[in-house]
């Protein structure tokens, strides 16, 4: 029958139809809404990712010193991408949003472009700007570097508007700027505070008292200076020429200190010898030596010299006889896997098991016999992966120096003992600091530290230096806060990290 020849007709009651047409109105609004609700979906997430990649890109861009070399587009990048994600939160129109984001990407694309256009005009610009900051000039020439800021940031700004004369000329300034301000650092780290310790010298009267070693103090700070003047890159000669001329300028102040005592009785100059005398004996009794001193302090020390020569002598003897040993346990070794190569062909499973298991038990007892070295306040032992790591918390540096005291030389002889353990494993010893300071000349001071440490084992022990890789990580790596002292002090350490494998030799 025809549908609408039996509607006109009266044949087909006009209920259904009309249900139908309800359903079929249900169906399709419902369908376009669902399509709806998906588009958008599917924008919200092309949105999103956008987002992260740029900024994945910003980040990136501020590691390489984008945002210095190109302030206003790095800025407007910034804004616009911050814009951006606070209008998705608020659920405003995606139109807008996207069209924010093209903004920013548009200007990080144009701050990259500046920088890369910076660093072709202005190498040297840039590069003494990086000079002062690792000299500390932020701290020790404030005003100065603040000035060469200013000019810097100028020079860029006048890349940024195609003005290259101008950033050139702009920039060769601040250049001058940034050299004088880290010259001025490097002399306030290195020159000043010997200079003010001379002014104490002479206060006590130690030019007059202790006249050999002021002068000796003064003609060393001014040969500092002289260097730094001449070739601010010698840096290293300057500050041990510093260091020479600080520590004569307290030998100074001590000496001029003793002579004004002792000068008002005369009594007192044999109770200083005698004194003197004392403390040369407790060191010839400790090599069982009997001194005399009528006839001066020469003969027992000549004697303490021969005795410190033999022992020299003996340790050189002992790392030779512990070469010719570790040799013969490396031919035992090749012997042992020789043998257990033959076995493995008749049981190979069984064989490889067991090796295994035995590898394993000799690697546990050696990582307890170096966990056995250590008090809780001298080292944490660690294990991760295939690799031990001595975590050293009881070794410390002087603030900003790098040189081993004395009084960790107990602990570093453990360290030694630790080693040997494990005669085969390579060593990477990672220097590590706080998060105060600047990044540069963190990372410079953490390298030097684990250098320091990776000279002594190598002096002390004789071996391999190929064996041994020092690293600086500076603040990269901390294992607690950086918000408080306690934190700061524990990311301050050196780790030594013994790569002992599988097999744990």
């Amino acid at each position: 029958m025809n549908f609408k020849q039996a509607y006109r007709d009266g044949t087909l009651s006009a209920k259904p139809v009309h249900l139908c047409l309800i359903f079929l109105s249900v169906y399709f609004i419902f369908g376009t809404v669902t399509s709806t609700a998906q588009e958008t979906q599917g924008i919200l997430a092309q949105l999103n990712q956008k987002m992260q990649e740029l900024t994945d890109g910003m980040n990136k861009a501020q590691a390489e010193q984008v945002h210095f070399l190109s302030p206003t587009a790095f800025a407007e990048a910034s804004n616009n991408l911050q814009a951006a994600k606070e209008d998705l939160q608020k659920g405003k129109d995606v139109k807008g949003i996207s069209k924010r984001l093209t903004t920013a990407e548009d200007e990080l694309k144009k701050a990259l472009a500046n920088a890369a256009e910076a660093r072709k005009q202005l190498p040297h610009v840039i590069q003494a700007r990086e000079d002062a900051i690792a000299a500390a000039a932020p701290a020790y020439a404030q005003d100065q570097y603040e000035e060469a800021e200013k000019l810097f940031t100028t020079s860029m700004r006048e890349i940024e508007t195609n003005d290259i004369n101008g950033a050139i000329k702009r920039g060769k300034t601040a250049e001058e700027k940034f050299h004088d301000a880290e010259l001025t650092a490097i002399k306030a780290s290195i020159i000043d505070k010997v200079l003010e310790l001379l002014k104490q010298a002479k206060d006590q009267k130690a030019d007059k008292f202790a006249p050999i070693g002021y002068e000796k103090s003064q003609t060393l700070i001014a040969e500092a200076e002289e260097i730094l003047n001449s070739n601010r890159n010698q840096q290293a000669t300057a500050r041990e020429k510093a260091e020479q001329a600080e520590y004569e300028a307290r030998h100074a102040i001590y000496l001029s200190d003793l002579v004004q005592k002792n000068r008002k009785d005369d009594e007192n100059w044999e109770g200083l010898i005698l004194s003197y005398e004392n403390e040369i004996r407790k060191v010839t009794e400790e090599f069982n030596i009997k001194s005399e001193f009528d006839a001066g302090i020469a003969e027992p020390v000549k004697q303490v010299h021969l005795a410190v020569s033999a022992l020299k002598q003996d340790k050189k003897d002992l790392s030779a006889e512990l070469t010719e040993k570790n040799a013969e346990i490396d031919q035992l070794r090749e012997t042992v896997s020789k043998l257990e190569g033959e076995l493995s062909q008749t049981k190979e499973q069984e064989a490889g098991l067991k090796s295994k298991l035995e590898a394993e038990k000799r690697k546990e007892e050696r990582i307890k016999r170096v966990e056995g070295l250590f008090k809780s306040s001298e080292a944490i032992v660690l294990r991760e992966g295939t690799n031990l790591v001595l975590r050293l918390v009881g070794l410390s540096f002087k603030s900003g120096k790098s040189e081993i005291e004395a009084q960790y030389f107990g602990l570093l002889s453990k360290v030694q003992r630790a080693i040997r353990e494990f005669p085969s494993a390579k060593i990477v010893i990672e220097g590590h600091t706080d998060s105060r300071g600047h990044d540069v000349a963190n990372l410079k001071l953490s390298q030097q530290r684990a250098e320091a440490v990776e000279s002594y084992l190598v002096a002390n022990m004789g071996m391999d230096e190929s064996r041994v890789t020092s690293v600086g990580f500076g603040k990269s790596k901390p294992i607690a806060s950086n918000e408080t002292e306690d934190g700061r002090s524990k990311n301050r350490r050196i780790d030594l990290v013994l790569e002992i494998g599988e097999a744990g030799y």
